[in-house]
Formats: C-alpha cells, structure tokens, sequence
C-alpha cells in the first residue's frame, strides 16, 4: 500500500477506535475522510482523535447545523500517488 493510502486507512482505524464512524471520499485532487462527532462523544477520546487527524495533510471541523458537528481530514493527491 503507498504511504498515501496507509495513512487514509491508518485515520480511519484510529477514528473508528476511538468510536467514530469515518466516511472516505474521493475527489480529483484529494481524499476527504469525515465523521460525525455524536453529542455525548466522550472527551477522553479526543487527544487520540487529534493525534490521528494530525497524520493528514491539512484537517478540520465543520458545524453542519442541524446535522451535527463533523471533523474532516484531506491527504493530497500528487502525482506519484
């Protein structure tokens, strides 16, 4: 697996560990993993949530409203990956 992919699919896991439920997309220019963070999200994950959204090339939050609140992390497409 590239770096590029083990990287995606090492946030995913740890994501998921830390009980949140990534989503991948896939876009021409980047990867773009999201997941929800659930009201009652407990707030020892969090250090293992920030330290996994690290690993990505840039990454964020988003208040969708009614919807909820959502962490997003984007790893770059380049040309080798």
């Amino acid at each position: 697996m590239p770096p590029r992919d083990a990287r995606i699919a090492d946030l995913s896991a740890r994501l998921t560990a830390a009980g949140l439920a990534p989503e991948q997309k896939e876009y021409a220019d980047r990867t773009l993993v999201e997941a929800q963070v659930p009201d009652e999200f407990a707030e020892e994950n969090w250090p293992e949530v920030l330290a996994a959204l690290g690993t990505a090339d840039s990454f964020g939050s988003t208040d969708r409203g009614e919807a909820g609140r959502y962490l997003w992390a984007a790893f770059h497409r380049t040309k080798q990956s």
